[in-house]
């Protein structure tokens, strides 16, 4: 496993275009996911579980920057955003509960998996030398441990903001990976696309959600993983 402070250090440099370098959470894989299989084993409540989760990201990042900075627990963290998440449908949840959830949504947050498409991306990546990496947000331990559910081998550099001290979307994280070359592939509009831009890195944006926002300074706009492979490909003039 490579988990290094600045990406440059294993940069290999290639005749076409740099490297490539992916968010992690909502990017390779969906959130939504294992909060999914999570709900469905821990609440039996009829509630559009979606939009629940979808609410619950709100509240998350609402105090998520707390978090990082070690303001908050993790379990005051689990707690606040799913107890405000249900009570924007007008239920109130225990603390144990918010708990036992979060104990669930860990496990199968650790048992997550790539696409085939999205397996397809890194494998045409790796043939055709073309430098990959991951830079996330968040704490080393649950973000490695993420990262070894979705592949086999961890060969590539890996930048995670709780070790090298600053977090998207501020410009220093993206100065560790900042070149000409270099395009960062994320879902999030603020902290990955404006975070990016500013820091004068190319863009993907991986809209998965298909969200209504200024894309003008965004390099590249994709809905899926198969719209994010064929970008892939014409960067390499394939």
């Amino acid at each position: 496993m490579i988990i290094i402070y600045n990406i440059k250090d294993v940069l290999v440099y290639v005749e076409k275009f740099q490297a490539v370098v992916f968010d992690l959470d909502d990017t390779l894989y969906r959130l939504y996911d294992p909060f999914y299989k999570a709900y469905q084993e821990v609440f039996l409540k009829e509630i559009d579980i979606y939009q629940l989760w979808k609410k619950s990201r709100i509240y998350n990042n609402e105090i998520y920057p707390q978090y990082l900075n070690k303001q908050i627990t993790k379990d005051e963290l689990a707690i606040y955003r799913l107890k405000e998440a249900f009570k924007d449908f007008n239920i109130d949840i225990s603390n144990q509960q918010a708990l036992k959830f979060q104990k669930v949504y860990e496990y199968q947050q650790a048992h997550i998996s790539l696409s085939s498409t999205m397996k397809e991306v890194f494998t045409y990546l790796k043939e055709k030398n073309i430098t990959y990496g991951i830079l996330t947000n968040g704490k080393e331990q649950a973000q490695i441990s993420k990262i070894k559910s979705l592949f086999e081998i961890i060969d590539f550099p890996v930048i995670v903001s709780d070790k090298v001290g600053y977090q998207k979307p501020q410009k220093e994280i993206f100065d560790l990976i900042k070149d000409e070359e270099t395009y960062y592939v994320g879902d999030g509009y603020e902290i990955d696309m404006i975070g990016a831009s500013q820091a004068g890195i190319k863009t993907i944006w991986y809209n998965h959600q298909h969200l209504k926002k200024d894309v003008s300074f965004i390099d590249y706009v994709v809905y899926s993983d198969e719209e994010l492979l064929s970008v892939i490909k014409k960067l390499n003039n394939d």
